[in-house]
């Protein structure tokens, strides 16, 4: 790496040079306030004949020939400083068609090589056409809108003011020549150009997660190989996704690598691409885009187009998939996408047949759907989600995911239509709204082959939100009424009259709904009731649960599913179990006869076979792990429950409940990336 303090002048003179910025870089996008400020700084220093320090240029030097001229010229790829070196040279050419004085015209016409076969400028492909057009001299015949165009323009207008005041051009061009700068030049090879650019962009106005990641696929490759994969890899992603799906879809990605490591900050997502490259694609920037280009392609399932991505099967299957790929995306289970994602690659490539890639796909939206129907909490969602690849091992097939949810317990486990019925009866069903609404439309097509389209229906209060005394009257104890009953599934339906049915009174409304309703959800209001209260919503939520339990895309895991093993793991209710003894990952079976016992084989497993991530772990409340003896021994007076590891300095401090021991083993087996359920307690 060489720094050396120059001036714009100089650096910009130098025989042989072009400066070109990499494709892979951001348009030029400077504004008309950024020139303003640059422009009043050198009419400042032309007046106090003072230099202005301007900052700093990093740039990698390579030679390219010149097939022109038939001889080697050095290029500078400028790695930061690209909008502040384009922005000098719109302010020149602008100097140079203001000044009278020839011999400077030829000095500004030498710096930009104006009459070269070249300029000395190489902006990327998206500002070059407007950069060439005003260094010719003919932005006029620009079209459409251009940063370049409008601060050349600003530029020309404002010299012509200060010249009108009575500054001299020759003075502000002077000004010009004792701009200075730090160049910073890196040698390929030796330098490494990329945590050079971190550590400039580490302060000040950071680049987006997206600029970091570009540049960084790219930045380490000579031109020909940075157009190459900027062409081949990066431009169809930005085509295809745009930027905020281009975003969503990197997260998405690296959680199909990195599961729910993935942290949700724009560095991190960065940082995480990084150790992606380091540990999955070593060497190999182009198996790395390929990787990210196809899934980008397949991702974009996940948008609402006219047209199908994936490049197998026929137009009825692709149909179907696309059907119930609308669904997921629908109920904002967004938390599916990476497990999605590489089902979808499986079944481009051949290992996934239609007929499990679609169950699969109802599968995960019945176990949403009744989860939200529940209230179960979706945060547990991550964890389950984001490794259901890798825990469904090389068995990917509707059955392995059935069989591994209907095991599921706990705040993974797939609520069955008995639950499902208990919680029609009590939920506060509005508060998820888009969930709701979908419910209810499947509901409506048990007995509707056709209903209305879905976006001309919104979710109505039969009980209304802004009720009249008439209302609350009819309900009789309207409190209870409004704080258990308003916002439960047997209150709601879908309307397409939401303004006209409003708060109208009871008769009204069933008369409003006989006339303009054509859905089978509200013939109930008007066959069952003549009245309307907690009961009638109670009989009516009921009604709607059972007619949940028919809908296909809503069915329960089949009873085998849900069979559980005599033998338990470390993610089940281990009360009142008969321990005899744990099996481990490696197939190695230890004896276990009591929670030490049990304590001491999974944590020498770990010791052995996960030390980093143990290290790592941190009992952060202290509930099992000691680090003080005195502290432990404290904690376990009559001596049967401190499981030591002394050679490591700790102890697994527990009590004599195996549900409490296993729930911690459990957390400590997850806090070192493993899966509890590998560790069968028999």
């Amino acid at each position: 790496m060489k720094a050396i303090q120059s001036t714009i002048n100089d650096f910009f003179a130098l025989t042989g040079t072009i400066f070109s910025i990499p494709v892979y870089q951001r348009n030029y996008t400077w504004e008309e306030e950024n020139c303003e400020k640059l422009l009043q700084d050198i009419v400042s220093i032309s007046q106090n004949k003072k230099t202005h320090f301007m900052g700093s240029i990093t740039y990698i030097s390579h030679l390219i020939d010149d097939e022109k001229s038939l001889r080697q010229l050095q290029e500078f790829v400028i790695i930061d400083g690209q909008q502040r070196v384009t922005t000098i040279m719109l302010l020149l050419k602008a100097i140079e068609t203001k000044i009278k004085n020839e011999g400077i015209k030829k000095e500004i016409n030498n710096l930009l090589n104006l009459s070269g076969q070249r300029l000395r400028l190489k902006p990327i492909k998206s500002d070059k056409e407007a950069f060439d057009l005003v260094m010719q001299n003919r932005s006029h015949e620009l079209q459409g809108v251009s940063h370049i165009r409008n601060n050349y323009k600003f530029f020309t207008k404002e010299l012509d003011n200060y010249i009108s005041k009575g500054y001299r051009i020759e003075e502000i061009y002077g000004a010009f020549l004792r701009l200075k700068i730090v160049a910073i030049g890196l040698e390929l090879g030796e330098d490494d150009p990329q945590v050079v650019f971190e550590s400039i962009n580490a302060t000040g106005v950071q680049l987006k997660g997206l600029d970091l990641i570009r540049n960084y696929l790219m930045m380490g490759e000579n031109s020909d190989n940075q157009k190459h994969l900027y062409d081949t890899y990066w431009v169809p992603l930005e085509n295809w996704l745009g930027e905020k799906d281009l975003n969503d879809f990197i997260k998405t990605y690296l959680r199909i690598y990195f599961e729910d490591k993935v942290k949700e900050g724009e560095r991190e997502v960065y940082y995480t691409l990084k150790a992606h490259h380091r540990d999955n694609f070593p060497d190999d920037i182009q198996g790395l885009m390929s990787d990210m280009r196809e899934y980008g392609r397949i991702y974009q399932i996940f948008l609402d187009r006219d047209h199908y991505f994936l490049e197998r099967g026929d137009s009825q299957q692709l149909a179907n998939l696309r059907l119930r790929i609308k669904d997921l995306v629908k109920i904002k289970f967004g938390v599916a996408k990476p497990f999605v994602l590489r089902c979808a690659r499986d079944f481009e490539e051949g290992k996934l047949d239609y007929e499990n890639f679609y169950e699969i796909l109802q599968i995960l939206i019945s176990y949403f759907v009744r989860r939200s129907v529940c209230g179960d909490p979706t945060a547990a969602l991550n964890k389950i989600l984001y490794s259901l690849y890798r825990q469904l091992e090389e068995n990917v097939s509707a059955d392995a995911l059935k069989r591994y949810l209907g095991k599921s317990v706990g705040q993974a486990a797939f609520p069955n239509d008995d639950k499902i019925k208990a919680a029609f009866a009590v939920r506060n069903a509005y508060s998820a709204n888009q969930a709701c609404k979908f419910i209810l439309l499947e509901i409506e097509k048990l007995s509707n082959a056709e209903p209305p389209k879905e976006e001309n229906l919104e979710v109505e209060h039969f009980y209304p939100k802004t009720p009249t005394q008439e209302w609350r009257d009819m309900v009789g104890d309207y409190f209870t009424f409004e704080q258990d009953y308003l916002n439960n599934f047997g209150n709601l339906t879908l309307s397409g009259q939401n303004q006209k049915l409003g708060n109208k009174p009871y008769e009204a409304k069933i008369e409003l709904m006989e006339q303009y309703s054509s859905l089978h959800l509200n013939d109930y209001f008007l066959n069952n009731t003549h009245s309307w209260g907690i009961e009638e919503v109670k009989a009516r939520s009921e009604y709607l649960a059972d007619q949940f339990c028919q809908v296909e895309l809503f069915k329960d895991l089949p009873k085998e599913y849900r069979t559980r093993e005599i033998n338990k793991t470390l993610d089940d209710d281990l009360t009142s179990h008969n321990l005899q003894s744990v099996k481990l990952p490696n197939q190695q079976r230890k004896i276990a006869r009591n929670a030490k016992e049990l304590a001491s084989a999974i944590i020498d497993y770990l010791l052995e076979n996960a030390k980093e991530a143990f290290e790592s772990y941190t009992d952060e409340a202290q509930r099992y792990i000691c680090w003080d003896k005195a502290k432990a021994q404290l904690r376990d007076r009559d001596g049967t429950l401190v499981a030591p590891f002394e050679k490591y300095g700790f102890y697994f401090v527990s009590n004599a409940s195996y549900q409490t021991v296993g729930n911690n083993l459990r957390d400590l087996v997850e806090g070192c990336g493993l899966n509890p359920r590998d560790f069968i307690v028999e």
